[in-house]
Order: structure tokens, then C-alpha cells, then sequence
């Protein structure tokens, strides 16, 4: 199965070959996928735990519906896109209805923890603030800007995968991306000046 691109795994899977094919395409991509999810929802592993179930799901069952006309890393996040979208909008749903019926506000995801493994060299403390810094920033970013940056540097995809994974022109793209990094950068800067 590890010599047979992603294309092909998805015909064996099409033809009622579940078991093995299904096992080495989540093999490849669910890293990427579940890391994707975590930014999208700010954090929230179970939630993004969640959806990265509900996604493979949606691709094993509907793998007949894969014609191959897009590469599949773009069609598994295709549906990883609309998977967040429809859960978005269930959350948003919920909150409205909270509010009108005067419940007790929820509070927002809790950002992400790090493990408490003692005491770490300096140098990797940088490093790991930074990172804390830069997912803080990002999280603080529209999720279109959010998006745009997790799916080309992330995710490694050209301009052009995510011009189409998100439906949107090539120059809509690129601007997303030049108005995110520029938002982040100044987020970044902002963080780093004493308060």
C-alpha cells in the first residue's frame, strides 16, 4: 500500500477496499489534518480531535465520489474546510441561543497547554514562547486571514492549491495572504513591545 499514490488508495477504497487503504491514507495526512483543525478552532484539540474523525468519515464513505479532477490532499481538505464551516455554524447557532435565552456565558476555547515536562534550556524556551506567541497571534487573526497562512505555510500548499481549496480567484488569494502576513507581523510586533 505505501508505494500507491493517494489517487489510488482512494479508487482501492472506492471498490470496497476500506481496511488497509483507508489505513495508509490516515497514515499520511491525519498530522496535517488534525493540526490544520487545531488552528481552526483555536486550539480546542477535542473539537479538532472531533472534526479530523468526522472528516475521515466523510471520505471513506464517499470515496466513489472522488473523480481525481483535484489532487486528493485538496480534496481532504476541501472537506476538512467544509467540515470546520458546518461546525461553525452549529457553534454560532448555539451561542446565539445562549445568549437569548440569558444563560451563563461559556467561556471561549482555552488556548493550548504545554505539557509540564520540568525545566527546559533556555534556548528551547525562546523558541517555545515564540511559538505560543506566533499561535496566539494567529488566533487573533480572521479566520479567512487564519486560513490563507495555515493552508500555504502550514500546510506547504502553492498560492494556486489554496486559490482552490477556498473557491476563491488567484489575486483574491494572493491579497489574503499579503493582509494576513502584514496583520500578523503587526501582532507580533505588538507583542514583543513593552506593555
Amino acid at each position: 500500500m505505501e508505494s500507491l499514490n493517494d489517487e489510488a488508495l482512494m479508487a482501492l477504497i472506492a471498490l470496497g477496499e476500506v481496511a488497509e487503504p483507508g489505513r495508509e491514507l490516515v497514515l499520511r495526512h491525519q498530522r496535517a489534518l488534525f493540526n490544520r483543525l487545531a488552528y481552526l478552532t483555536q486550539g480546542d484539540r477535542d473539537t479538532a480531535a472531533d472534526l479530523t474523525q468526522r472528516v475521515w468519515e466523510k471520505v471513506l464513505t464517499n470515496a466513489g465520489s472522488f473523480v481525481g479532477r483535484a489532487a486528493f490532499k485538496t480534496y481532504l481538505h476541501t472537506i476538512a474546510r467544509n467540515t470546520f464551516i458546518d461546525w461553525l455554524r452549529v457553534e454560532r447557532s448555539r451561542q446565539q441561543i445562549s445568549l437569548n435565552q440569558n444563560w451563563d456565558d461559556e467561556t471561549a476555547p482555552e488556548s493550548m497547554e504545554l505539557a509540564d515536562e520540568g525545566p527546559l534550556p533556555d534556548a528551547l524556551l525562546r523558541a517555545n514562547q515564540d511559538a505560543e506567541q506566533v499561535r496566539a497571534a494567529l488566533y487573533q487573526l480572521s479566520p479567512i486571514y487564519r486560513e490563507a497562512l495555515i493552508l500555504r505555510y502550514m500546510e506547504d500548499m502553492s498560492v494556486e492549491e489554496v486559490a482552490e481549496l477556498t473557491g476563491q480567484k488567484l489575486e483574491t488569494t494572493r491579497t489574503r495572504l499579503r493582509y494576513a502576513k502584514a496583520q500578523l507581523r503587526t501582532l507580533l510586533e505588538s507583542s514583543h513591545d513593552p506593555a
